[in-house]
């Protein structure tokens, strides 16, 4: 079979940027994260029972961590979008940490009133990766994946990209973005993320039309 050695990739759709954070940050996280105790379920569309928010205003020293990869997301978006100009004023509205066990799954959801949400893996444990082996429990959605959906389906367009879990990895998506994460069925043990909602002072551009080269 003869292809071409190179092609270039037109992309479009929602801008996802994937970051790994400062690891000493995210161990910060999950120490915090541990001593919390204010529920945040009634806020959230998750079917997971401990899922508790973090104080902003104690723990100032998150929102100014998470101005570098709110920054770079910016910076990403910028060439996406193809509008250089774009600087926004934006601010960290909300954080929280979600402890999740087998059998509890977020269902397809988006967030909002804000602009920017994200996530990050604290806690990736192997049991739960090693499910994505065994054909019975792998059917359809893998076990604690993070599945983004976008689009329409209809031939030669792919509607979702699933995400498998990694420690310390962070991602960045359009709030309105619809995502979802399936149950997993490992016993003792946990998954464990922190999610949270940033919202700019002025809308994202629209991305203008490019032409391939």
């Amino acid at each position: 079979m003869k292809i071409l050695k190179e092609h270039q990739h037109v992309t479009f759709g929602p801008y996802v940027a994937q970051m790994k954070p400062d690891p000493d940050f995210c161990k910060r996280l999950l120490e915090t994260g541990k001593t919390l105790t204010k529920p945040y379920n009634d806020h959230l569309a998750g079917q997971i029972e401990k899922e508790l928010q973090f104080d902003l205003k104690k723990d100032l020293w998150i929102a100014k961590e998470l101005e570098t990869y709110t920054n770079t997301w910016i910076d990403g978006y910028k060439r996406f979008s193809g509008d250089a100009s774009f600087n926004p004023l934006y601010k960290l509205d909300s954080l929280w940490i979600n402890f999740q066990k087998a059998g509890e799954y977020n269902p397809a959801h988006v967030h909002t009133g804000c602009t920017l949400s994200f996530i990050i893996y604290l806690e990736v444990p192997q049991e739960m990766l090693d499910e994505w082996k065994t054909p019975l429990k792998t059917r359809g959605t893998p076990p604690g994946c993070t599945m983004f959906t976008y689009g329409e389906d209809q031939n030669g367009v792919v509607t979702q990209r699933l995400i498998k879990p990694s420690k310390d990895i962070l991602l960045m998506f359009p709030a309105s973005l619809r995502h979802a994460v399936p149950h997993f069925s490992s016993k003792n043990v946990t998954r464990t993320t922190v999610s949270g909602n940033i919202t700019f002072q002025t809308n994202l551009p629209a991305v203008k039309p490019k032409q391939a080269k």
